[in-house]
């Protein structure tokens, strides 16, 4: 995470027209990640020298082993009340165990960066919400209210240890299950969301380096040739070019070196990021594939849709924002050989001319991020996964009913 939050530092000129003056860090959008982030250990603090409370530093510390501990509970649970749950219930667990497991392991651009932040953290925040504030609503209206009798209490999460029942300490586990659900949402969103705002300033200096060579300056003066003196007939015709001189060839050897450079560093950082940001992706590509067809058979079923909702957009939104981003990315990375293209390749000497030659060649090939180094993430892999989950949904539901057909 250090280097890749380096990139954010760099200063070179080519980057003077995307990067405000200061410190990257004094920029809203990365204060509200903070604030998200900080907390659960997903920002690299110690990079930044920053000194963490005693309390925040413990809860960061302990923080991947209590998560590995909730998700032997819930498979505890699963494992004593097999033979009770029915297929919904054994989803929910299903879907917030994948969650658990998912945490153990793992001036335009800036605008777009901010609203893209504000928007995710809302989204998350009122799935975290929703998804505490239904059991507890339930709880109140069948207990104070309507005094339901053989009500069993409900939990946001469920789970289970020898020795250890859930519903003898029914405050202190609503409290703290409030606590593992704002844990997950920032672990399994936040860290989206940073690699999110990586790839927007990375499509930023694409623009960049296409703008570069699609302004790249032309010659000063023209070159007149006589076709008397080069073909050796009688004819006085001439004709004129742009050529630039000994010294203009100079400047524009730097201004392609410069754009070669520029064009390495995006291509050096895309691969850090893929090879950091790889396993998460796979990982995460595992889970909407296991999940997203339960989320849709949970929202299904009367008015669940409350609590799930939210959770459900969010983990929608989580895969097709991931998919189309990185689309973009490979998309403006595609443009790049037409832009390198607009050299003005014939007015330079032989030296230049084959040093753009080589620069052509080597922006022919498409930036993207690959999940483990396999698989390219993009639209194409999120069509495959919606198109299995809603085929996955069709046949759960088949099999739902006829379960309900088979008590009759």
């Amino acid at each position: 995470m250090s280097n890749i939050l380096k990139y954010f530092n760099t200063r070179n000129s080519y980057e003077l027209s995307f990067f405000r003056e200061g410190d990257p860090l004094a920029l809203n959008y990365f204060k509200i990640i903070r604030i998200f982030m900080v907390a659960p250990g997903a920002w690299p603090a110690d990079v930044f020298g920053e000194k963490l409370s005693l309390l925040v530093r413990v809860h960061r510390a302990l923080m991947p082993y209590h998560t590995s501990v909730i998700v032997i509970g819930e498979l505890y649970y699963l494992y004593i009340h097999k033979e009770e749950l029915d297929f919904l219930n054994m989803g929910h667990m299903i879907i917030f165990t994948f969650l658990a497991v998912l945490i153990a392991i793992n001036e335009t651009v800036d605008k777009i960066s901010y609203y893209y932040t504000i928007f995710v953290a809302l989204l998350v925040t009122t799935a975290m919400i929703n998804f505490n504030i239904v059991p507890l609503f339930n709880n109140v209206t069948n207990v104070l209210i309507y005094k339901t009798e053989n009500f069993t209490l409900e939990f946001a999460l469920y789970y289970k240890y020898p020795g250890f029942d859930p519903l003898d300490y029914f405050t202190s586990t609503t409290i703290y299950n409030v606590y593992l659900s704002y844990n997950c949402s920032i672990m399994v969103s936040g860290i989206d969301l940073i690699l999110f705002l990586i790839i927007f300033q990375i499509i930023g200096h694409v623009y960049i380096l296409r703008y570069n060579l699609e302004n790249f300056p032309s010659p000063k003066i023209k070159v007149v040739f006589k076709l008397k003196e080069i073909l050796k007939h009688k004819g006085n015709e001439d004709i004129s070019s742009e050529m630039f001189d000994a010294e203009e060839n100079r400047a524009v050897r730097l201004k392609l070196q410069e754009c070669i450079e520029h064009h390495k560093l995006i291509i050096g950082f895309t691969d850090e990021l893929s090879e950091l940001f790889g396993p998460i992706l796979a990982i995460n590509y595992f889970f909407h594939l296991v999940c997203c067809s339960l989320l849709l058979l949970e929202c299904s079923e009367g008015g669940a849709w409350i609590r799930y909702g939210p959770l459900t957009v969010v983990i929608y939104g989580q895969l097709i924002q991931m998919s189309v981003i990185f689309e973009m990315l490979g998309s403006e990375t595609e443009k790049l050989p037409d832009s390198a293209y607009f050299l003005p390749w014939e007015c330079m000497d032989t030296s230049n001319r084959r040093t753009a030659c080589i620069m052509l060649h080597k922006m022919q090939y498409k930036i993207s991020l690959k999940a483990l180094g396999l698989a390219a993430v993009g639209v194409s892999t999120m069509t495959g996964i919606l198109k299995t989950t809603f085929s996955y949904y069709a046949f759960l539901q088949t099999r739902d009913e006829w379960e309900i057909r088979k008590t009759f």
